[in-house]
Order: structure tokens, then C-alpha cells, then sequence
């Protein structure tokens, strides 16, 4: 079924979570001013999804239709239509919608369980359709946890246990679990939180080689919001003061399994190591190809944001800022053409449809610089104002009015309306998406790592012999 934000909100709040701002357990979480901009974001996934059809498609595991995030691929179109929400999504909302490691979760467990079962004669597959059919049935939010702390980084896991997420304990009816995930979007706001592998492990790590999914009712698990400047201002609770006040910044989280005990029919992927590389496999070039469509969608807002900036500014028809508005908009024109040229070039996996993985990793890397390109163009076309405004509560304060005269540009817009402007540019200069740009789905030194094992180079030396007949 296609969910409401109502219902979502209603569920939230009816968890019972350890969360923690600032060192202090939080309660009615849902509210919190940290947290609320999430659940806003979160909750605009179910609004859009009932704008176009190919956002909700039809699931032939429960018989009607579901939400895009929660829906195993099966064909090209269906990748495409993906990526086409995840752009609108990130447009809208200038911000992660927390939903897209759920769905590449999803893609990636689906093929490597079906999998796992034809090799091992196991029911791991039917464990995980039976949490999708519960899932896809009650439109629940998942995201997907993978990054462990890892320590010492010349240090394999089992020399440094803890700084692992691993098997503590095997009993009858499921396994204890113990470690910690790290950078986790939105988390602590989903329904499901599906618990990957965070590498490739070698025999004798078995224990580490696990996946899972946590429920509400999961005792001991506990989360640790992040703190950024961003979160400062949200808690001061201005109007526009934080830049993106409705959806806020991307907000993660460390996940701390404190002897966790998930019961077996969640548990799909027990200490085996192909089987952990082969999800591993199919999330990353999954992510990291979602995470180009994301890009494209950051940087239509960003472009958005620069236009108005220049109105603001009475500078509209000035040639060379245009010009750089026009650069943002190729580069977000060619991170989204790669995503969908995956999607196109894709494979068949185990029933599945899988993005094309050189362009799901050029996509990585094409995104990350398209949108540290935008990101100096939007900081170059909106000034240092944005990096040494009044706040909004200075102009409503003893000397507002003084503020507000200086702080007047265009005649079209108020002096008011040209500060939330320079606040939403400040966000997106000085939050923490940059960071998130860049590391989201692995460093572009993951991808190029994974690029120069998989690229053919001896055709391409082939063919430059040919024509110089070497």
C-alpha cells in the first residue's frame, strides 16, 4: 500500500527509542527540534509517491501498490524510475530523504539471498520475503546501516572485535549482537533498519559476515545524533534562521548494538562470506548510482537557489553569473544522464535488475565533483553575505529596523525574503552535505578502486595498437 505522513508520524511516536542529543536521552523524539526536519523529510516520501504512478508501482508480492523505496527492481524502467524519484526527492527537499539505503538494502538482499538458498539449500530468501511482504504492506521507512567504527585502520576485525559488528552469541531462537554502525542518515526516524556488512571479510571472520533487519522493539539499541552547526540553529528555534527549516540538514547518527538479540526470521545472512560480499557487491553499485540521481536533484536546488540569489541581488542579466548557473545545470544534467544510462545498461541478478556497475561508480565520481563545482559556483554567485549575515533574530531585535535597511538589495524581493535566501545558501555551503557528497556510499576512492578491478584497459591499449598499427 502507499502510506500517508500522518500515519508514518503516528508510528514514530509510538517507539520507544533510546536517542540521545547532546549526551542527554531525548523524549517525545518525534518533536524534538533536531529530529523533527528528519521526520518531515521522511514523511514527504509518502506525499510524492501518490503524485505519479510510476512512483507507486504494482508488487506482485502483496498484490497492489507499493512505494517506490520499498520495490525490487525487475527491470530498467524500474531502476530509471528510481532515480527519477530520487532527483525529485532531493529537489524538493534540498535534503536526504533517508529512504534510499532501505531500497538499495532491499536490491541488494533480494538477488543474494536467492542466491545464498540455490547454493546452501537455506530459506534465508523466504526469511526476507516475508519482512518485504510486512514492509510493502504497511509502507514502512527503511534505511540501511553498513559503515562499522573499524579502529585501527592496519588492523583486520578479528585483531580489533569491537570495533566491529559481530555475532556474540548463536542460541536457538536467533543470535546476540554487539558493535556499532557509524554515519547512519535518518536511522533513529526509520520503521526497519536493515544491518549490512560494512566489507569484504576472509575466513576465520565469519562472525562479522552478517545481515539483519532491527525492529522498534529491539532492546539495546541505542542512537547518538550527530552535532553541527546546523543542529545549533535548529534548537534555537528561529523561522528561517537554519537555511532549510522544514526538511533540515542530512542528520545521522552512531548505532550502538548493546547485545542486541534479533530473532532468526530477521536474521538473513548468517557467517557466510560470499554471500556478505555478494550484498556488499550489489549495495554499493546500487547506492552510489542512486546517489548520482541524488546529486542531480541537490543541484537543481542549489541552481534554484543561485537564480534567485542573483534577482535578489538585482544581478539577473549579468552574462557570466547566468553562465554559471548554466554549468550547474549540465553537471546535474550529466550526473542524472549516468544513473539512468545504468539503469539502461544494467543486468539481470536473481530475479532482480541491477544498475551497470563502471557506470554506477562513474557516477560516484562524476557526482562528487558536479557538485563541488555547483557548490563553489552557488558560494561565487551569492557573495560573502553568506558567510557573514545578521541572523534573523538581529533583525528583529532592538536594531531590526537598521538591519533590515542594510540588508535591502532588489526592490522584488523584501529585505526579509532576501535574508531567507542567504540562509538557505548558507546551508547548503556550510551543512554537512559536502561531507555527505563525498563519502555517501563510499569515498571516490572506493569507486576507483572498484573501477580499476573491473575496467577492461587492454582493449582500450587494443585499440589505440590498431590504429597505429603497433
Amino acid at each position: 500500500m502507499i502510506g500517508s505522513a500522518e500515519e508514518y508520524i503516528e508510528r514514530l511516536r509510538s517507539y520507544k527509542r533510546e536517542i540521545y542529543v547532546l549526551g542527554k536521552k531525548i523524549d517525545n523524539f518525534a518533536d524534538h527540534p533536531n529530529i523533527r526536519p528528519t521526520v518531515n523529510a521522511f514523511a514527504y516520501t509518502y506525499e510524492l509517491a501518490k503524485t505519479r504512478d510510476e512512483f507507486a508501482p504494482y508488487s506482485d508480492l502483496v498484490g497492489e501498490k507499493v512505494n517506490r523505496l520499498n520495490y525490487v527492481n525487475k527491470t530498467p524502467e524500474d531502476l530509471m524510475a528510481r532515480f527519477d524519484y530520487q532527483r525529485e526527492l532531493s529537489k524538493r527537499m534540498a535534503t536526504c530523504n533517508y529512504r534510499c539505503t532501505g531500497c538499495d538494502a532491499i536490491n541488494a538482499i533480494y538477488p543474494a539471498t536467492k542466491a545464498l538458498d540455490e547454493r546452501e539449500g537455506t530459506d534465508y530468501h523466504q526469511r526476507f520475503l516475508k519482512l518485504l511482504k510486512e514492509i510493502q504492506k504497511n509502507d514502512y521507512a527503511c534505511t540501511a546501516a553498513l559503515t562499522d567504527v573499524k579502529g585501527d585502520r592496519s588492523k583486520r576485525p578479528a585483531e580489533q572485535r569491537d570495533m566491529f559488528l559481530h555475532v556474540v552469541e548463536k542460541r536457538e531462537d536467533g543470535i546476540v549482537v554487539s558493535g556499532a554502525k557509524v554515519h547512519q542518515s535518518g536511522a533513529f526516524a526509520a520503521d526497519v533498519n536493515f544491518v549490512l556488512p560494512t566489507q569484504t571479510f576472509k575466513q576465520g571472520e565469519e562472525e562479522f559476515a552478517i545481515v539483519f533487519a532491527v525492529m522498534p522493539e529491539d532492546e539495546g539499541v541505542k542512537y547518538i545524533i550527530q552535532n553541527t552547526g546546523v543542529q545549533a540553529k535548529q534548537r534555537e528555534d528561529g523561522e528561517f534562521e537554519p537555511g532549510n527549516v522544514k526538511y533540515g540538514d542530512r542528520t545521522t547518527c552512531m548505532v550502538v548494538f548493546d547485545n542486541v538479540f534479533i530473532p532468526w526470521e530477521r536474521v538473513f545472512i548468517f557467517e557466510d562470506l560470499k554471500a556478505a560480499r555478494d550484498v556488499l557487491n550489489y549495495f554499493a553499485a546500487s547506492h552510489r548510482c542512486a546517489g548520482a540521481a541524488c546529486k542531480a536533484g541537490f543541484i537543481d536546488s542549489m541552481a534554484g537557489a543561485a537564480s534567485l540569489m542573483l534577482k535578489a541581488n538585482g544581478l539577473e542579466n549579468v552574462a557570466v553569473l547566468q553562465q554559471k548557473i548554466a554549468e550547474m545545470v549540465a553537471v546535474s544534467e550529466g550526473a542524472y544522464g549516468i544513473s539512468i544510462g545504468a539503469a539502461a545498461k544494467g543486468y539481470k541478478a536473481n530475479d532482480s535488475w541491477q544498475p551497470n556497475q563502471f557506470m554506477a561508480n562513474a557516477g560516484k565520481i562524476i557526482g562528487v565533483e558536479g557538485f563541488t563545482k555547483s557548490l563553489v559556483n552557488l558560494i561565487d554567485i551569492a557573495g560573502g553575505i553568506i558567510g557573514t549575515s545578521p541572523s534573523e533574530f538581529d533583525m528583529k531585535g532592538e536594531l531590526g529596523e537598521k538591519v533590515s535597511k542594510y540588508m535591502s538589495a532588489s526592490e522584488k524581493f523584501t529585505p526579509e525574503q532576501r535574508m531567507k535566501i542567504v540562509k538557505f545558501i548558507e546551508f547548503w555551503a556550510t551543512s554537512s552535505h559536502l561531507i555527505g557528497a563525498v563519502h555517501g556510499g563510499g569515498s571516490p576512492a572506493a569507486s576507483l578502486i572498484t573501477l580499476r578491478f573491473i575496467m577492461d584497459i587492454e582493449d582500450k591499449e587494443k585499440a589505440v595498437k590498431n590504429c597505429l598499427d603497433l
